[in-house]
């Protein structure tokens, strides 16, 4: 397994931590899914706030490597919020059934349904207005295939 530069640089700036925690109540675990995930360690409520998401907003079209080089959510196709650092969020798996999902205002993560201790906090990637170069590239088809 290769490890992603956005990984790297976290090992070095957070002195060997995987990610920042923006999810209090949430552990990182090997994830039948994918790789790692992001688990529940305490129950949520349906519409219960998980975390606010932040970072920089960047516009892909000028900068269309930070879709392959670091953690981000969209905010319109053409915008992205970009973080520097692996977070709690870069963690949550894709599920074609959610626990999770983004407000409208592409910062509130929250439960779409109730998250028992134990579960795997999955979102669906393709109900976020995703910039079209990430549905066509390898990403999208591991995507597809976990839908």
């Amino acid at each position: 397994m290769s490890v992603r530069n956005i990984d790297a640089f976290a090992d070095r700036m957070l002195e060997g931590a995987p990610y920042i925690e923006t999810i209090a109540g949430a552990e990182l675990g090997p994830s039948a899914i994918q790789g790692r995930g992001m688990f529940a360690r305490r129950a949520w409520a349906a519409g219960e706030v998980l975390c606010i998401l932040d970072g920089q907003v960047v516009d892909v079209a000028r900068h269309p490597a930070v879709i392959d080089a670091l953690e981000w959510n969209a905010l319109s196709p053409q915008l992205l919020l970009v973080r520097a650092l692996r977070t709690s969020y870069g963690f949550i798996n894709h599920g074609s059934r959610p626990n999770t999902r983004i407000d409208a205002d592409g910062r509130t993560l929250r439960a779409c349904r109730p998250i028992a201790p134990g579960d795997e906090l999955t979102m669906d990637y393709f109900e976020q207005p995703v910039p079209p170069a990430y549905l066509a590239g390898p990403e999208a088809a591991v995507l597809k295939k976990n839908s």
